[in-house]
Order: structure tokens, then sequence, then C-alpha cells
């Protein structure tokens, strides 16, 4: 993250943009003073914070593409990227350059992200603690099944992965540490769900029937229902075949002392590592590292109050969803918060 009390000095380096909607996360990151005018939605009239916010926002678009190449890249190419003016790329870059978070080579005139960048946490920040409390437990959960096992944590409505380690065929979802798949049809997915009164669920799933992508998809809402409420009383969630065929997983729910589910353990395979018949014994294996990592991990316990915090936020977007804008099914399966919004359509080129 940028180091926001400097963030004036950028807002003044760089040019003017067109007023863009942003996202609740930058919107937050943005000390805004105190008597700026805001609608019912908290979005500022003024033109000027409007400017600010969106020059905030394309600053972190050059750092994130800057941080997820794999090689320095050129100001032409930066700019292809973001699809940003090359003008106004340089005129970031050099801000970024000036507060540490992006490296020049001058020889080759190229830019790549910075140490500061790349690695913004402690070594013993709690969400890199909890990784090592995690570690075991999953390297115990991919021996006993030989599929692909990992730790999601729920922040902001968005499942997130914070550690996984390779089955025995080295095939994984997990490329982005996002997860985008489809809420009704993944095990992680479920467990999100399950999260939710059924109301909520019903308004962030969108009307039926559901995508199906496979003959064994669950497209209504009653049947959704139904495997819901089985999952939660034996402790794991399955799915066999639903997103991918040939593919399934499970997952079992991660929680905190006052009992609220903040993530979920999950063995991902093929058919023939997770089969049908053997989905019971597997779901226990699951079930019995996330159970243990609940009641055992010093750092789940240190992030507490966060992820308390964060687990109340898919709730609190949802209810936004009937003061908006209808929202598409497959965007709110997308984005569980439905928080983010798209604004690159204003401003970038065509």
């Amino acid at each position: 993250m940028l180091a926001f009390s400097r963030i004036p000095k950028l807002f003044d380096e760089v040019g003017s943009c067109v007023p863009v909607k942003v996202s609740v996360v930058f919107s937050t990151a943005y000390n805004a003073p105190k008597n700026m005018v805001r609608t019912k939605t908290g979005e500022p009239r003024g033109k000027q914070e409007k400017v600010q916010m969106g020059q905030l926002e394309r600053a972190l678009d050059v750092v994130h593409a800057l941080n997820n190449s794999l090689q320095p890249l050129k100001l032409t190419a930066l700019a292809e990227i973001t699809r940003l003016d090359p003008s106004g790329t340089l005129r970031l870059l050099k801000s970024l350059v000036d507060l540490g978070y992006v490296t020049r080579d001058d020889q080759s005139k190229s830019y790549l992200p910075s140490p500061k960048s790349l690695f913004p946490l402690s070594l013993f920040h709690p969400f890199q603690e909890l990784r090592r409390d995690a570690a075991d437990l999953l390297y115990e959960i991919q021996r006993d099944t030989t599929a692909t096992s990992a730790l999601q944590l729920f922040l902001g409505g968005q499942r997130v992965v914070i550690e996984q380690r390779a089955g025995a065929n080295r095939l994984t979802p997990y490329v982005e540490p996002i997860v985008r798949s489809e809420l009704h049809a993944s095990a992680s997915g479920k467990a999100l769900l399950s999260t939710l009164s059924p109301d909520q669920r019903q308004r962030l799933l969108g009307p039926e029937p559901y995508a199906r992508f496979t003959p064994q998809t669950m497209t209504t809402l009653k049947e959704l229902e139904q495997d819901l409420e089985i999952s939660r009383e034996r402790g794991y969630f399955a799915v066999n075949e639903e997103a991918m065929q040939g593919m399934s997983a499970i997952t079992a729910p991660v929680f905190l002392n006052n009992g609220g589910v903040v993530g979920c353990m999950v063995a991902f395979g093929t058919s023939q590592q997770l089969p049908r018949d053997a989905m019971r014994e597997r779901g226990q294996v699951v079930k019995r590292g996330a159970d243990i990592l609940s009641t055992m991990s010093p750092a789940l316990r240190a992030l507490e109050p966060q992820l308390s915090l964060s687990s109340n936020q898919s709730t609190q977007a949802i209810k936004s969803l009937d003061d908006g804008s209808p929202v598409q099914s497959k965007e709110r399966s997308n984005n569980a918060s439905s928080v983010q919004v798209n604004s690159r359509s204003s401003r970038r080129k065509p």
C-alpha cells in the first residue's frame, strides 16, 4: 500500500483525470478533509476530491501491474497494460520512485517493483504467522488425500488464498490470491454462503436458475439450501464435479472463539483423488485440520478483531444492494461483497 500520509505530494505531481468511482478499499484509504461534502453513498461531490481519488487509483494500478509482471517493464508497455496515457504514467512513475514503491533501471530504462512494494507485511505479521501455523496441517491434508490443500480467509466478503500445498499431480486452481469461482458451484463458495442468512444468499446469488457447468451443478436455491444444511451438520462442504467434470473439492470452516466462520481449509483434486465414495473419509481429514487451526493457532486469535469485522462486510454490502442499481448474478458470484466498482471504462483509453 502507498504511504497515504504522503499522497498529497503524489496528487500534486500528477495531471488531472476524469472523475471516477473507486472501490470501498480505495475510498477508505484516503483521509478526506472533515468538511468534505459527500452523497448518501459516501462519494465526495467536489471535483478536486474526485480527481485526487482517481489519481490514487491510477497509482495503485501501476503498482499492481509491476507487482504482477515477471520482468521489468518499459514505460510504453506499462502504459499499455494499465491503459493509461504514457505522459500521465511517466508522472506517476516518478512519484512512485520518489516514494520508494518503484525502482527504475537507468541502463534499460525499465521499471520494477521495489521490495517495499513486493513485501509490505513484516515477517512476523499475524497473517504471515497464520501461514506458518497452517503449513503442517496443509501437509497432512495433502498427504492423506493426495489432493492440493489450501487455506482461505474470508476478507471483506471475498475468498483469499493465504497458503497452499500442491497435490501429487501438481494441479491447483489458485493462481491469484482472490478466488473467483462461482459461489453455488464451489466448495469454498458454499462455505462462504453458509455464513449468510437465506435472504442474503438469495440476493447475492441473483435469480434462478443459476449457471450450469456440468450435469451435477445445483441450479436452484432450494437444492442449494438443502445441501448447505447437510454440510453444516456434518462439518464440511463438498462439490462433486459441479464446476468442472473430473474435478472435486472439500472445504471445512475455520472459526473464531466466538463461533464466527472466517475462512476454510480446502482439498481440491481430481475425482480419483476425491472419489464420491470416499468423500466422508476425506471430509473428516479436512475438518480435523480446520478444527485444529481454529482452536490452536495463536495467529488466528491475534487476527480475531480484524477478521470479526471483515466477516460482517459481506452482510453490509449485501444490504446495500437494495439501495443501488441491480447487480447481475455472475458479477455477484465473482465478488461476494460487491464492493469493488469497475471504473476503468470511464477513464481508460478505448
